[in-house]
């Protein structure tokens, strides 16, 4: 029987409170890479199973997910289950049992042949198109008009997009709330003020910028993206390759296993070719490969066999290695779902593995700042704010904006950079964390948030300082858990019977206020966390 760690039996919980008071409604849970969304997804399945005659299909766009997914339910299932799987590539198509894993690819023209399910579990669900077609949409238009009552439900270590920001937003999106997200800060730092076992669950990543340089400047955009032929052409230089290659050799000297991603199969063949001249332990997978080829490879790596694994986006989902203790990123991306995947592939925990080295040649960290504080665009498309990242200039470790001194070579800023801290970061891919802090609360203001397009909200100001505000907004006016949660706030305030913003306004005279609130202050604007009255 599997044990779930406590974030896991939190997002279990979660879950199925979210689905029995939102009706209709569609949750994502959110959860980074490496911290066992496997295990959880066969406890929901496990605890769907309890009802009589309840189906559940758990769908995905690899082969190799479906393959995870179906050995971690045997785990805690003991064996015994009512399970097959429908995958042309995998060569089952099993159509009836209670339980059914499944490529999207091999059942998205088969949702009648499939059956009423009660449960879809989306596995990497950023994969779903953001319009409302594609494969995805047509098979769940399908099963909602063979189930009307039927819940699609999301995993993710990325909710968002590129183009259209969270997958809760936009006029088609799928999903309506994140019913549970737990961060890597909280998983990496045992002493995490969230992380209630006081464990490290995911292995810390370092990253190094490269001295390898390669010219991005007036490359084409293709739907927001690097084109991906002029990309390749300004990393697949030759001196470029034979530099960027003796560098990932000196840097990775003490590593145990090296995973490197590169701009093309040109590209991707000359890297591995450069490797096998310098180091002759290196295997590449690609595309152009057959598929025996690529899985002979994957597996012989996973087994020590050879230290590099050089590929082309093909390893960017559903690659477990755990003992990965460098990642080499020789392309650039605009994506930061691409690069939280990419550098999620070093998170997972390894006995002997300190940490993982992140080796950036496209300038990727400074470009999306820390993988825990992504800041993805919004429906307009606009993406704001910089990332909180600088270079040091003379061993190219990567370091939160505000260090004066590298904590690596001891290079120290002008005195005239601002916002100083005392302390170096202790991991650059992983933004600085801050504990929480108390403030005394001098006075509250109440009043109603409008904006065009959206619903209206509370506004609650808390002055605690001398001119300084932290704000939060209470959402009573909203649907499903945005409204579940305002209810909670309002409730720990006042017995008045309070349904909308209006009649919030007109008793805000007898809702108790805190003397004193503590808020975490590491994520991009500031949470309350905790209050005291």
């Amino acid at each position: 029987m599997l044990k779930l760690r406590y974030y896991q039996r939190t997002a279990l919980d979660k879950f199925f409170e979210y689905v029995a008071e939102n009706h209709g409604k569609h949750p994502l849970i959110v959860m980074p890479t490496g911290s066992g969304k496997g295990p959880l997804q066969a406890a929901i399945i496990k605890r769907m199973l309890e009802y009589e005659d309840t189906r559940v299909l758990l769908i995905t766009h690899q082969q190799e997910l479906i393959k995870q997914n179906y050995i971690e339910l045997e785990k805690i299932m003991d064996g015994e289950m009512d399970a097959g799987v429908y995958s042309a590539g995998l060569n089952c198509r099993d159509l009836r049992n209670r339980i059914i894993f499944a490529g999207i690819q091999s059942v998205y023209k088969k949702a009648f042949a499939l059956g009423k399910f009660d449960l879809i579990l989306v596995d990497e669900c950023h994969m779903v198109n953001a319009e409302s077609s594609g494969m995805y949409r047509s098979f769940f238009d399908a099963m909602e008009i063979i189930n009307p009552r039927i819940v699609i439900a999301g995993l993710s270590a990325t909710p968002y997009r590129m183009k259209s920001g969270l997958l809760t937003e936009g006029k088609s999106a799928l999903f309506d709330d994140i019913a549970y997200e737990v961060g890597v800060k909280e998983l990496i730092d045992p002493n995490h003020f969230k992380n209630t076992l006081k464990k490290q669950y995911l292995s810390n990543i370092v990253s190094k910028n490269s001295v390898v340089k390669v010219d991005l400047e007036k490359i084409k955009k293709t739907a927001g993206e690097y084109n991906l032929q002029e990309m390749e052409k300004r990393f697949n230089i030759d001196e470029k390759v034979k530099a960027a290659v003796r560098e990932i050799i000196e840097y990775s000297h003490n590593r145990k296993k090296v995973l490197v991603f590169t701009a093309g199969i040109k590209h991707c063949e000359n890297v591995h070719a450069e490797f096998m001249l310098n180091f002759k332990t290196a295997r590449m997978v690609h595309s152009g490969r057959t598929p025996e080829e690529n899985e002979k490879t994957i597996k012989n790596f996973k087994a020590g066999k050879f230290k590099y694994l050089i590929n082309v986006n093909v390893l960017t989902t559903g690659f477990n290695v755990p003992d990965i203790d460098c990642i080499a990123m020789l392309r650039a991306t605009m994506s930061p779902g691409l690069y939280c995947q990419i550098a999620g592939r070093g998170l997972r925990m390894a006995e002997g593995k300190k940490d993982c080295l992140f080796l950036d040649y496209g300038n990727n960290v400074l470009r999306h700042g820390p993988i825990d504080m992504i800041t993805p665009r919004g429906t307009n498309g606009r993406k704001t704010g910089k990332a909180p990242v600088k270079e040091c200039p003379e061993c190219h470790s990567l370091l939160h904006l505000s260090l004066r001194k590298c904590p690596d070579c001891g290079f120290e800023y002008p005195e005239q950079r601002p916002n100083h801290e005392k302390s170096a970061v202790s991991a650059e891919l992983i933004s600085t964390y801050k504990k929480p802090v108390e403030y005394m609360v001098n006075r509250v203001k109440y009043s109603k948030h409008t904006k065009k397009g959206k619903v209206t909200s509370i506004r609650v100001d808390y002055y605690i300082g001398f001119f300084q505000i932290i704000s939060e907004w209470v959402c009573i006016d909203h649907e499903g858990f945005a409204k579940r949660k305002a209810v909670e706030w309002i409730e720990k305030r006042t017995e008045k019977n309070i349904k909308s913003v209006d009649s919030f306004m007109s008793l805000c005279q007898f809702v108790k206020a805190p003397k004193k609130i503590v808020v975490d202050e590491n994520k991009r604007w500031p949470e309350i966390i905790n209050y005291e009255f």
